[in-house]
């Protein structure tokens, strides 16, 4: 009979299965698993621009009173993270990626059945809304709890979904539409998406047992968090306005339709270099650094848009929006995980993405009165501006709750003492 003391009682042990697991293999499995769900979700949210126009000739809808849907989605998504993220924590990613499957799917088909706003409204708003809350902020939770070591990397490599979605569906989405018509797309897109889903949940294990370490982490929160709360209130503000408006605004100043719409998938594209190359760059800087650093990338962006007068600065804007959009997405749930631990990871980002769905929700309707009121994006751009250094000022007074130590060589973080 083996004593406690020998190699196989060791590696029997909860937490050596621990360290054996984190960074593993099973865990790549885990990141892939991720970047699937987020490229489906976010291929169907950033896709209902192809459906806009011959939904609301369909039902009689006004510009104003369509573009509500997208808003809606918006503010479910990221507001209901703030309950999906303590349940991912209760009861692992599976259940919620299920979930997620079954509201993407019958909301899509609901969609595609309406004929009155509300039918809409619950199908496509709450519908893909709780499927977004079911999907983005656990999966985020779940690679920072797989990884330690590669957390970066890893993280990075699941952002890079929302990049690929922004590529991906909304071409399919406009070839669908064309095909067969705006309904029968929205049933095509619920087979896929809730398919994809569910491959998804198949890849995505339970990650293991987080490890304890600060008061932060326990509770899910720590000084600094309002902070950090605040700061990224403030960004949010900015980082959605050029999807809604980049394209109009452009065609403001001549260029043509088709290529005025080119520039939102320019900043998906760069969006997905900016997550890629998140992991070599964060290495060398820190993540806390560089997050810094994508803020005023924000802030340069809308310098070069207030100044463009013709598609180059446009596209120099667009690429440098998307990296900085990408950049800022990867390190998020890092420098969350780094400062208040992996305990309780998604009850955290979920708190905290509350704050994304709130500014991503005030932005672009803001921008639009603005621009109304002023007659030019002029105004909209400094007040956008502000908003963007008034987040990066504050992310300079945040200062980790306590040093947070380089990964161990058998990949398991550890947090320093006072």
């Amino acid at each position: 009979m083996p004593t406690p003391q020998s190699p196989r009682s060791s590696a029997a042990h909860p937490d050596t299965m621990t360290r054996d697991l984190r960074d593993s293999a099973m865990a790549w499995r885990a990141a892939i698993g991720a970047m699937l769900a987020v490229v489906a979700i976010y291929g169907i949210v950033y896709s209902y621009g192809q459906f806009f126009k011959p939904l609301g000739q369909t039902l009689g809808l006004g510009e104003a009173v369509g573009s509500i849907v997208f808003s809606i989605t918006s503010l479910a998504g990221f507001g209901l993270s703030i309950v999906s993220g303590p349940l991912l924590d209760r009861f692992g990613p599976r259940p919620l990626l299920l979930l997620g499957a079954v509201s993407l799917g019958s909301g899509l088909v609901l969609t595609a059945m309406a004929g009155t706003l509300w039918q809409v409204l619950i199908g496509s708003g709450l519908g893909i809304g709780l499927s977004l809350a079911c999907v983005y902020v656990p999966v985020l939770a779940t690679i920072g709890q797989w990884f330690s070591r590669y957390r970066t990397m890893a993280t990075g490599l699941v952002v890079t979904g929302v990049g690929l979605g922004t590529l991906i569906g909304p071409p399919v989405s406009a070839w669908l539409i064309a095909q067969f018509g705006w309904r029968m797309a929205y049933i095509c897109l619920a087979s896929g998406g809730a398919a994809v889903l569910l491959v998804s949940a198949w890849l995505i294990a339970p990650p293991p047992r987080p490890m304890l370490g600060t008061a932060a982490a326990e509770s899910g929160g720590g000084r600094g968090f309002g902070t950090l709360y605040l700061a990224t209130l403030l960004i949010n503000v900015v980082i959605y306005v050029p999807y809604v408006h980049l394209s109009y605004a452009a065609q403001q100043t001549g260029i043509a339709p088709l290529t005025a719409a080119s520039l939102v998938s320019v900043i998906g594209a760069s969006n997905i270099a900016g997550r890629l190359v998140v992991a070599a760059v964060a290495s060398r800087l820190g993540p806390l650094v560089l997050f810094r650093l994508c803020h005023l990338g924000f802030c340069l962006s809308l310098l070069i848009w207030l100044v463009a007068d013709g598609y180059g600065g446009f596209l120099v804007f667009a690429l440098l929006t998307g990296v900085s959009h990408g950049l800022y997405s990867a390190l998020l749930p890092v420098v969350v995980a780094e400062q208040f631990g992996v305990a309780h990871l998604g009850k955290t980002l979920g708190r905290l993405f509350t704050a994304l769905g709130l500014g991503s929700a005030i932005g672009p309707p803001v921008t639009g009165y603005l621009v109304q009121s002023s007659g030019g994006y002029t105004l909209a751009l400094v007040v956008l501006g502000l908003f963007g250094l008034a987040a990066w000022a504050v992310l300079l007074t945040y200062r980790p709750d306590r040093p947070v130590a380089p990964p161990a060589p058998g990949g398991v973080e550890t947090r320093l003492s006072p």
